[in-house]
């Protein structure tokens, strides 16, 4: 329990630190996405439905605090509200790419940390395509520079760089409230025979 409470308040802490984080101009524009990549590292470190939990969390905040509505004038003088993104649409990005990455909890709870770190990057990455492509079909075209693409190769690169201090964070977290984090008793001993002991 002591674990999941530190889990919230790194998140809270993420979303604190996120505001203070400028846009890199010289790497298009990129940005260091520390929430999505922590909501990440929580999600290859949790079961599946706290995952859940921590994706509708998760999600939810960032609406709150980044859902912007689009003031449109109306043909008789009043104002439409709309919105690109509908309000709670992350919450579906948090537990999609939260279910990806998912499949490499068992690498990671083995110590294997190669594989989750790409794949924070690519799921941080593939988040900002799937937001790109909704608000592009809301309105009405897809046209995309080659400078998005290279802002989210930039933007996952960042993730994967700064993922592994984030893991090695939980790692230590979990091990000071003593929740078992990896897995023990995987490797099979064997004897000179062959036979497994």
């Amino acid at each position: 329990m002591r674990f999941f409470l530190c889990i919230i308040g790194l998140l809270a802490a993420s979303f604190f630190v996120q505001e203070f984080i400028p846009a890199f101009e010289w790497a298009y524009a990129a940005r260091l996405l520390i929430v999505h990549i922590t909501f990440l590292a929580v999600a290859v470190a949790v079961p599946f439905p706290a995952m859940l939990t921590f994706a509708m969390i998760t999600g939810f905040l960032w609406d709150a605090r980044y859902h912007m509505p689009l003031y449109l004038p109306d043909a008789i003088g009043g104002v439409l509200t709309q919105a690109e993104l509908p309000f709670g649409f992350t919450i579906f990005i948090f537990g999609l790419t939260g279910a990806l990455i998912q499949g490499v909890r068992p690498l990671f709870r083995r110590g294997r940390w190669e594989l989750p770190v790409l794949m924070i990057g690519i799921c941080t990455s593939l988040a900002l395509l799937i937001e790109y492509l909704v608000i592009s079909f809301h309105r009405g075209g897809l046209e995309i520079p080659p400078e998005f693409w290279w802002k989210l190769l930039m933007t996952g690169l960042f993730s994967a760089l700064v993922s592994p201090f984030l893991l090695l964070l939980l790692s230590r977290l979990a091990s000071r409230t003593r929740y078992r984090l990896r897995t023990e008793g995987l490797k099979r001993r064997h004897n000179y025979d062959g036979d497994a002991l």
